[in-house]
């Protein structure tokens, strides 16, 4: 298992990764240290969210994934069966929740509101291919959301209009040099309030040889950022009031890191996420599957072991699934052994090992489904 997949065979990999945790008989998993037992379900106030259920069939090809839209233990609206959907994002407003199903040019797209589904066209791609750019998407602002066209053009659409259409804009992010005559282009890996983070994942090279980031907006020049990373760029998260983003990526041979960017300088602090600082790892000792901040600004990330790691004769794999960012170190989260646990406007869901959906809220935890492979909370 990479670190850095395509769109499909990434989400491929994690449907079968759910696939076989589903099948493994850890239904008995703890949800969390200390949590409540489940009760009746949780009041609305718990906060509104968005997951993606997959149902898997006889093989592969048979697969389906669901995007839900929830407040609490309240259904807003669901999807029809998509094919391997990918990680759910909400709007910046929190409006509208929308995921991309692989190799289709469209966004499918949940009122968090009234849970109407519709399907909004995501054009420029010129075809349907797994590196397509409009397979990858990024908040930008209000209900607005952007990619970049086949010629890495930053194009925006609204989610609020009663008919979204897509508007090239005039900002063009550069290619950059790879691989002998390979030419890297950029994709959007995160958004915020008026800007996009862009980068180039599927480029990084080993060795020294990094590729940069960009801060996007629709109305000026990519801006440059220059964050020291150590590491490749392959996924980002803003903090909720914009003023940070939280950088991840690996490289053959490197213990994972991530870096957190100053957005107004550039300028970042990198710390491993397992490792002690100023190890060096034979080989990358855990993959991120999914990074995060909480609506207090902590930063958090849930993660993988890679088992054929040497580890030093001073560190050990730790058994938790979620780490949080504390005074500039990682530390284990408190959820047992939940592979994520987000907090929501006034509760929590989480996701437990096999699979399994929580919301809890007001000392009470629900059960909401199963199945459940991705997990977002509204802004």
């Amino acid at each position: 298992m990479t670190h850095r997949r395509t769109f499909v065979v990434g989400v491929l990999v994690a449907a079968l990764a759910a696939a076989s945790a589903g099948c493994s008989g850890d239904g008995d998993a703890p949800s969390g240290s200390g949590s409540p037992s489940p009760s009746p379900a949780p009041p609305p106030s718990a906060g509104g969210y968005a997951y993606v259920k997959v149902e898997f069939g006889q093989s592969w090809t048979d697969t389906r994934s669901q995007l839900i839209v929830m407040d609490g233990g309240e259904e807003i609206g669901r999807s029809d069966p998509l094919f391997l959907a990918g990680r759910p994002l909400f709007t910046s407003d929190g409006r509208h929740a929308f995921v991309l199903p692989s190799l289709l040019d469209e966004i499918v797209v949940i009122s968090a509101d009234t849970g109407e589904t519709r399907s909004v066209p995501c054009e420029g791609c010129e075809a349907r291919q797994t590196e397509c750019h409009c397979q990858v998407v990024a908040p930008i602002g209000g209900s607005r959301i952007a990619w970049l066209d086949g010629e890495n053009r930053l194009v925006v659409t609204d989610l609020a209009d009663a008919a979204p259409t897509p508007r090239p804009t005039d900002v063009t992010l550069p290619e950059q040099d790879g691989f002998l005559d390979e030419r890297v282009v950029p994709n959007l890996i995160a958004g915020t309030e008026g800007a996009a983070l862009a980068a180039y994942p599927h480029g990084s090279l080993p060795g020294d040889d990094l590729m940069p980031a960009f801060l996007v907006t629709p109305d000026d020049e990519p801006r440059r950022l220059d964050p020291r990373r150590p590491d490749a760029i392959e996924e980002a998260a803003f903090s909720p009031d914009g003023t940070r983003v939280a950088l991840t990526g690996s490289q053959e041979y490197a213990c994972t890191t991530v870096t957190v960017v100053d957005v107004a300088s550039g300028r970042g602090e990198t710390a491993p996420v397992l490792a002690a600082p100023g190890t060096e790892c034979e080989g990358v000792d855990a993959y991120i599957d999914s990074m995060w901040w909480d609506p207090d600004g902590s930063l958090h990330v849930s993660y993988e072991i890679d088992e054929g790691d040497t580890w030093s004769q001073e560190s050990t794999a730790p058994e938790q699934y979620q780490r949080r960012l504390h005074e500039g170190r990682w530390v284990d989260a408190d959820v047992g052994r939940a592979t994520e646990q987000r907090q929501l406007s006034a509760g929590t869901a989480t996701i437990r090992g096999d699979g399994t959906l929580l919301v809890g809220s007001g000392g009470r935890q629900t059960e909401i489904d199963t199945d459940v492979r991705y997990l977002i909370a509204a802004p």
